[in-house]
């Protein structure tokens, strides 16, 4: 069942769930958090419905003697002080002191309280007096400084006053809409289950005395995983004279519940028992109790049922990664991102509502929910900070990287039944909240309850990131999130992102890619031109020539090896800032991914090229010194260049092509886990490779040739040469086939069609 708080949408079960805690801080405390939530919210919605709301006396009936009398007056007192300026007979603190003698005081009062007579006043077009708060509250000294010192602070700017909303008979027709049943409500606004006439459809109505930013927002989605607003419209209602304008928001209507269903069954079952059909448990539990039909033959549905439970987080926390991600690019923060506000359609895919996207100020709203959006349970630490500034007159700037801290928050719940934090203070007011929870961020988190599975592991280390304190460690954003999750879902994908430490991958990024590149052009063209060297003096020249043959060799190898050298070393440069970059969590330019990827080739036609010249050059230099150098000679001395100029090509191409893939690739996506040219860029490695696989073949064929139909004193060099090429041809054949597959387990986390997981 739906639930609101403050006119805000949180959820929209078909059966009413424990309220959603808005400063819930999971503590061991005296009070249990739930309990305390349901009371807190059903107070609030009392005194909304009262008619002695603005009777300070009234209030002292809804304490019931716990510890938690303390934090529910105050929230009590914001809501009646705000409901007395709104009928246009302010009460300010002094009138609840003096009704409520010996519960508060302004020696008592908390920071958050006065802030609210604050700005009541201010909204009321009152001047304020400095003097006067600061010998009302001396325990506070020169914090509520910028509060009076500035009266049209943004930092302070309450959300909209709403008015009551009167409940709604089932069968009631207001507008295009009949009122089937109540979802869910709240202090300022209803949310109903009701059939729009003219489309003939159901829709879940929200019912309220104003409206907010929120329509505005979502109705410019159009994606899978967010819940589709269809319109909003104004109504008159009441006799003439005594009108009151409603405010009507319709959506779609998803009877599965919300993910904070799922969350109270995880806590109710043990770890091995969770399993996908868990999750559906809790949805068809939902359709169920609206009367609506399971469906059946559902593919999605198939495929949850069988997961195991990291997966299915991960599969949750992807689809929910990816609608932030088309919310942050429409420049709207969520701010509110927590179970209550994800429902589940009846396939079981998640949607999220209640974008909280006012901004308002922490202490001008009802409740004390929320400063810029959110429940603080689910909140970044620079959210916290950013409520907590709030309260002393500034505020800081939260961005995206705080709505997918939230979703991590949410995961980890989701995965284990209880958030990662650990709170052992019972607050006793909104800022001791706020503290409490500042605090918690910066400890260890709750060591998890795992299997030990490849995927937990990996589950584990992307919340971790996502959670940490450290904006530079967490996933830069939605997509970056979604493809780490994937990897969840891929354990052997996830090596190649995340390499042991002891892995040769790791060891490779120890290396700076210039020795690399130069290590895997120079030792196989070392090795082929040794080869040619000895082939040709023994084979080729004559005695007489042999003396020549060094003096030309000098010469040719000590401008082709520096210039191969250097080549390469240019086109490196490149990669080598790129790695760099993603070190530091930067993302990487397609431009320095092409130039990485193309390393292989780039050595292959480097060296390629390097031995052309050198057989043309050869022969040329040999023919002009020596009359007896024949044509013949000249022929079998290019061939024999060419042979070995194929062996230096494909050995630097495969070796750096293996080692871009492996593992130069992955670590430059990494930061964003997003390649938009994904399949462009895996077609074009695997082609490649399988051309110079072709150049593989044709070495040996090229020198069984020279072995037939040369003449050969020592058919052992031949022999050799030949052998190397096999060799060259299976290593390169196996090299090409773990290119393809390791390209195929990129794809499973980058292909940008992978929508289904």
């Amino acid at each position: 069942m739906p639930l609101i708080q403050d006119g805000s949408l949180t959820d929209m079960n078909a059966k009413p769930p424990p309220a959603e805690d808005p400063f819930e801080t999971q503590c061991v405390s005296a009070v249990d958090s739930a309990e305390l939530d349901d009371r807190l919210i059903a107070c609030l919605e009392r005194l909304a419905e009262s008619d002695r709301a603005c009777e300070p006396e009234h209030l002292l009936e809804y304490l019931s003697g716990d510890p938690a009398d303390s934090f529910i007056l105050v929230e009590l007192i914001k809501l009646s002080m705000a409901m007395a300026v709104q009928n246009g007979s302010p009460i300010w603190l002094e009138g609840y002191f003096e009704a409520m003698p010996g519960r508060i005081s302004a020696a008592t009062a908390p920071l958050d309280l006065v802030m609210e007579e604050i700005q009541l006043r201010r909204e009321s077009g009152q001047t304020l007096d400095a003097e006067s708060y600061h010998h009302r509250f001396p325990q506070f000294g020169t914090v509520l400084n910028p509060l009076l010192d500035s009266p049209s602070s943004e930092s302070v700017t309450a959300a909209p006053r709403q008015r009551s909303t009167s409940e709604l008979d089932n069968g009631t027709r207001i507008d295009d809409f009949e009122i089937i049943q109540m979802l869910g409500k709240g202090a300022f606004a209803h949310v109903y289950l009701a059939k729009q006439t003219s489309m003939a459809r159901l829709v879940a109505l929200k019912v309220s005395g104003s409206t907010g930013d929120e329509p505005r927002a979502l109705a410019q989605f159009d994606h899978s995983n967010i819940v589709r607003v269809f319109d909003q419209r104004a109504v008159p209602v009441g006799a003439p004279g005594d009108e009151q304008e409603l405010h009507l928001l319709y959506m779609q209507y998803h009877p599965g519940g919300t993910l904070s269903d799922v969350v109270a069954k995880v806590r109710q079952v043990s770890p091995s028992e969770r399993i996908g059909r868990l999750y559906l448990q809790a949805i068809d539990e939902n359709l169920l109790s609206a009367s609506q039909v399971v469906p059946d033959r559902s593919p999605t549905r198939n495929k949850l049922s069988d997961a195991n439970w990291p997966k299915l987080v991960a599969w949750v926390g992807i689809q929910l990664a990816r609608a932030l991600q088309t919310a942050h690019d429409a420049g709207v923060l969520h701010r509110d991102v927590k179970p209550a506000n994800v429902l589940l359609t009846a396939e079981g895919i998640p949607q999220l509502a209640d974008f909280n996207v006012s901004m308002a100020g922490s202490a001008g709203r009802a409740g004390a929910a929320a400063s810029l959006g959110g429940s603080v349970g689910y909140m970044a630490p620079e959210h916290l900070r950013a409520m907590s500034a709030t309260l002393m007159g500034s505020g800081d700037d939260v961005r995206e990287q705080a709505d997918l801290y939230s979703l991590a928050v949410l995961l980890w719940e989701l995965w284990q039944g209880h958030r990662p934090f650990d709170c052992l203070t019972q607050a006793g007011s909104w800022t001791e909240v706020l503290d409490d929870q500042i605090q918690a961020r910066d400890q260890p988190l709750v060591e998890p309850e795992s299997g030990g599975t490849a995927p937990e592991r990996v589950l584990e280390s992307v919340l971790r990131d996502a959670l940490s304190p450290d904006l530079e460690t967490r996933p830069a954003s939605g997509a970056a999130l979604a493809g780490q999750l994937r990897l969840a879902m891929h354990p052997e994908a996830a090596k190649l992102f995340n390499p042991d430490r002891g892995s040769i991958s790791a060891w490779l990024m120890r290396i700076s890619p210039w020795w690399v590149a130069t290590i895997a052009i120079l030792l196989p063209n070392i090795a082929a031109g040794w080869f040619n060297y000895e082939y040709n003096q023994h084979e080729i020249m004559d005695p007489a020539m042999r003396a020549g043959l060094d003096e030309i060799a000098v010469w040719i190898n000590s401008i082709a090896f520096p210039f191969a050298v250097g080549w390469m070393v240019h086109y490196t440069r490149a990669s080598v800032s790129a790695l760099k970059a993603a070190r530091r969590g930067e993302h990487v330019g397609q431009e320095q991914l092409t130039s990485t990827l193309k390393l292989g080739h780039r050595a292959a036609v480097i060296g390629g090229i390097a031995w052309m010249i050198a057989g043309m050059i050869y022969p040329v230099l040999l023919r002009h010194r020596f009359e007896e150098f024949s044509t013949d000679d000249a022929t079998h001395f290019f061939l024999s260049l060419c042979m070995c100029g194929g062996v230096a090509m494909i050995y630097p191409l495969f070796t750096l092509g293996l080692i871009t893939t492996y593992v130069y690739y992955p670590q430059m996506v990494r930061p964003a886990m997003v390649d938009p040219n994904y399949e462009r860029n895996a077609a074009r490695m695997i082609s490649q490779t399988e051309a110079y696989l072709l150049i593989a073949v044709l070495i040996p064929l090229v020198g069984l040739a020279l072995m037939v139909f040369g003449e050969s004193q020592s058919k052992g060099f031949m022999l050799t040469a030949i052998t190397a090429g096999m060799v060259g041809l299976f290593g390169s054949f196996a090299a090409y086939r773990s290119i393809v597959q390791t390209w195929s387990q990129l794809g499973e986390v980058l292909k940008t069609d992978a929508t289904s997981e």
